[in-house]
């Protein structure tokens, strides 16, 4: 007879009821035999609780009261979560149909991973419909320096958990990069082909916040680079471009990175692309600077040349035109 480790999906909430029943389906349909379904509501004002009543008999935990944000409500879920696998779902993001019984299969074969991650849908209102591939090469050292895969498409033990500790609560924007790095510091990580979920964009994603990613990325880097042997010439180079935070706190580690400068190169280029969806041209120029001077390979295959040329010849109105043609 074939096992089925409980798999338990946290759905964190707040005033999204025109998504939430899609969300919630999409979990139920998965028809998964070991199934803990945890949804926390962060005391919704729109009709979010009515679909969340109406679904009541499926949910192992729900509640709906005033939280401190999406890190606690995931970890009130988490508190609740008796799953030998955890993730948490958006309650505006989707499950595609199978994707429970992929994972269950793919952690009993692989007894040392610690996280499995694949692909993703990327969909919207005005959004054309595209695949978010994963990259297939420099990933550890891209765990450290940024989320390589759409998070609604990764799973985790909840041992891992027990060792490392759950979401840092400070953090709204890198929480979950914060979680990659622990656990990509201590835990095999492993990549699989399947595209998992669908990740919505729209007006009130806090995707769309990309200084808050930027600024807290930075906090989170800056934390690694602290930790870590031979460091100092990447610190000393965030700190050239105003990007270092200091920390007392340092992260805990079994398995130390091969190659940080490669990590680095790939933080300044997240950063780059977050400053030139903001506009700040003069930021975007200054990081592609210092990447051609580390790595003129990178700066080219990666086309950090690409963005450093638009800051320099275009003005944020055409920038801004040219967006309406690419969504």
């Amino acid at each position: 007879m074939e096992y089925y480790p409980k798999i338990t999906i946290i759905t964190p909430s707040f005033n999204q009821g025109q998504y939430i029943e899609e969300s919630i389906l999409s979990v139920l349909d998965q028809n998964y035999p070991n199934l803990e379904f945890i949804l926390i509501d962060g005391g919704s004002t729109d009709n979010t609780k009515e679909i969340i009543n109406k679904y009541a008999q499926y949910f192992s935990y729900y509640i709906s009261e005033k939280d401190n944000g999406q890190s606690h409500a995931i970890n009130k879920g988490i508190a609740k979560a008796r799953g030998e696998i955890i993730t948490w779902l958006n309650s505006d993001d989707l499950l595609l149909p199978n994707s429970l019984e992929i994972v269950a299969k793919v952690f009993r074969e692989n007894p040392n991973v610690g996280l499995i991650h694949g692909n993703a849908i990327l969909f919207g209102k005005n959004q054309k419909e595209k695949v978010i591939k994963i990259p297939d090469y420099d990933l550890k050292a891209r765990y450290l320096s940024y989320i390589p895969f759409p998070q609604p498409s990764s799973f985790f033990r909840r041992e891992v958990l027990n060792e490392i500790g759950t979401l840092d609560e400070s953090l709204h924007y890198g929480m979950d990069y914060d979680l990659l790095v622990r656990i990509a510091l201590n835990y095999e990580i492993l990549q699989i082909p399947e595209i998992l979920s669908k990740y919505r964009l729209h007006k009130k994603s806090k995707t769309n916040n990309s200084l808050g990613f930027a600024k807290e990325w930075c906090t989170v880097f800056s934390k690694v680079l602290i930790s870590l042997p031979n460091s100092q010439f990447a610190i000393n180079t965030l700190k050239s471009l105003t990007m270092f935070n200091d920390s007392s706190v340092k992260y805990k580690y079994k398995i130390p990175p091969s190659n940080l400068m490669v990590s680095l190169l790939y933080f300044l280029n997240m950063q780059m692309h977050y400053y030139y969806i903001t506009l700040d041209l003069n930021t975007v120029s200054a990081i592609a600077t210092v990447i051609k001077k580390l790595d003129k390979k990178f700066y080219k295959t990666e086309k950090v040349n690409v963005l450093y040329y638009k800051s320099k010849l275009l003005n944020p109105l055409i920038i801004r035109f040219l967006r309406t043609f690419t969504r």
